[in-house]
């Protein structure tokens, strides 16, 4: 089967030419349209937190997605409204700390020099001796080596030339300027996040009085050094406003969207510490958005942002990496649920875990295929209610034991950049005459 699968998997490659990435969801509820908001993944709420932005209104609502909805939060003390600021969960302190914002759409007051912690149920104002000012759009991420919360650059105003060049640290009692041996020169709206493989922090592009950059720096708190990587062949080109976050599925920093002189970007990127490559496929267009990895679902997520200029907003939710869609039938056990047990990853194992399955039997056919079918009416088969959402094109029999079961590739293989869509058939001899119910369908492509 594994190497039937292989083949198929590469026969995709004649199929059609690129393979989205990106899957657009369709949440029942979700935030409206918005840009510059700061989200991060916190433990203690199983999934995303997604604070503030501009509507164009100043935002300060608090919204947790957990990968299947958005629900908007009601603590009992917040920040006021804001944009432009960052969120980045404190691991050792179980906090995520929001510092600094633009909590006025207007000009003349300048950004915020607060310190907001978010502790899963509510906001608090921290009260650090120091501080690094007023600051928005800046670059942020945490050094889970040492436990701090690193920031650098951004601006200190609306004004022309207030970006700066200063690197930050917070260890959760106070602010702390580095002096560090070298810097990537005073830049807002960086791309920025934490390489745990590496040890390092990651910092992509900007802009700066000249223009935009693209160049890419490590930063080692160790050291107290930021080095400038002289990557080799094909790097993202320049641009500000991008996100860039850590998969920690993949061992890889996400780079996606921002915009250049022509104004939003939509392609995607990843950095595994020493180079760049590309990914097939795109999310529309994006710039200021939300961006986030959801290690529940080994998803990077994308709320948000500017979809086209000069100021076109969207509240679309998107998703990189192994998803869930459609829905399935309901069976003498529930209705059966197909969900990733991680990413598919070429060289290592992928799993799709089956649930409510007839307890009596506890079997399911797996059907993988290369294309995502529109909702085909099984009716004709016996299995009123029912609707395929995989192509047919590869059939496997997996067991299990009380209404669960597993199925596993034990190496992947194919090429970088192939999609599959996957659903299982359960046995279920009462739910219809065919004597088989359906699952929702998971979707996933090939990465490194």
């Amino acid at each position: 089967m594994t190497h039937h699968l292989t083949r198929i998997v590469a026969a995709a490659l004649v199929v059609s030419p690129a393979f989205a990435q990106w899957v657009q969801q369709t949440p029942a509820n979700h935030p409206s349209a918005r840009r510059s908001s700061a989200m991060e993944f916190v433990p203690q709420n199983g999934g995303l937190i997604l604070f503030g932005g501009l509507t164009p209104a100043l935002s300060n609502q608090t919204w947790l997605y957990d990968g299947a909805d958005w629900t908007l939060l009601t603590p009992p003390t917040s920040p006021t409204g804001r944009f432009g600021a960052e969120l980045i969960y404190d691991q050792a302190r179980g906090v995520a700390v929001l510092y600094g914002g633009l909590n006025s759409p207007i000009s003349i007051p300048p950004p915020t020099s607060e310190t907001w912690e978010w502790d899963g149920a509510t906001w608090s104002l921290a009260a650090p001796a120091a501080n690094p000012g007023p600051r928005y759009q800046y670059g942020a991420c945490y050094d889970a080596l040492r436990g701090r919360t690193v920031l650098f650059g951004g601006s200190t105003s609306q004004l022309l030339g207030s970006q700066t060049n200063q690197t930050w640290e917070y260890d959760g009692v106070t602010w702390s300027q580095v002096t560090t041996a070298g810097n990537p020169g005073a830049l807002e709206r960086p791309a920025m996040c934490f390489h745990f493989g590496i040890g390092k922090a990651v910092l992509f592009g900007g802009a700066n009085g000249a223009g935009m950059t693209g160049n890419t720096w490590l930063y080692d708190g160790f050291a107290g050094t930021w080095t400038q990587v002289a990557t080799t062949g094909v790097v993202p080109p320049a641009r500000n406003a991008a996100r860039l976050v850590y998969d920690a599925a993949h061992d890889v920093c996400v780079l996606h969207g921002g915009q250049d002189a022509s104004g939003p970007l939509s392609d995607t990127w990843t950095f595994d510490g020493v180079g760049w490559r590309e990914q097939s496929g795109a999310a529309p267009v994006a710039r200021d958005h939300a961006m986030a990895f959801l290690p529940t679902t080994s998803q990077t997520v994308r709320f948000g942002g500017f979809v086209a200029a000069p100021n076109t907003l969207t509240d679309q939710t998107w998703e990189f990496g192994a998803a869930t869609y459609g829905s399935g039938c309901p069976g003498s056990n529930g209705t059966p649920t197909l969900s990733p047990g991680g990413a598919l990853q070429l060289g290592q194992s992928f799993t799709l875990d089956i649930g409510n399955l007839e307890p009596n039997f506890n079997l399911a056919v797996v059907v993988l295929g290369l294309q995502r079918l529109p909702g085909l009416d099984l009716g004709f088969l016996g299995m009123s209610g029912c609707v395929g959402i995989a192509s047919p094109d590869l059939f496997s029999t997996v067991t299990g034991a009380a209404g669960q079961a597993s199925w596993t590739w034990p190496s992947v293989g194919g090429q970088v950049g192939v999609s599959i869509y996957c659903q299982a058939l359960c046995l279920d001899p009462v739910a219809n005459a065919f004597g088989f119910t359906a699952s929702n369908g998971v979707f996933a492509t090939v990465r490194n």
